[in-house]
């Protein structure tokens, strides 16, 4: 219980703020020519979220945002500010099972080149 408390407090004072604030500056951002890889607000691995899709946003505006900001939201920022080193002894990974289908996912996931990255947030199992 006091993992779920500690991620809970995490997202709430930490990713939320932050994800809020994205609202603001991903609408912005992406009336430039910025790539969608960096910033807190970007997604490393698949950038504006143009390669995530099975049909490709092809640089539609309001997809990119939806992946942005909704499937997607902050998530350099996880990898970056709230992740840890795989090293570490601490961090936790709870995946706790709501009802029917539905799981809730917090702490930290299962180490990818040497880091651990925050993660909070439900999921549903196929």
């Amino acid at each position: 219980m006091l993992n779920f408390i500690l991620s809970s407090l995490i997202w709430f004072c930490l990713f939320l703020p932050v994800l809020l604030l994205s609202l603001i500056i991903i609408p912005i951002l992406l009336l430039t020519d910025w790539d969608g890889t960096t910033t807190w607000f970007g997604n490393k691995k698949y950038g504006r979220g143009d390669t995530h899709y099975k049909a490709p946003s092809e640089g539609k505006y309001w997809k990119q945002f939806l992946f942005l900001c909704i499937r997607n939201p902050v998530s350099n920022f996880g990898k970056q500010v709230l992740s840890v080193k795989e090293v570490l002894g601490w961090p936790w990974l709870h995946d706790q099972h709501l009802f029917g289908s539905w799981y809730w996912m917090y702490g930290w996931k299962n180490p990818v080149d040497g880091l651990r990255t925050f993660v909070y947030r439900p999921w549903k199992h196929k």
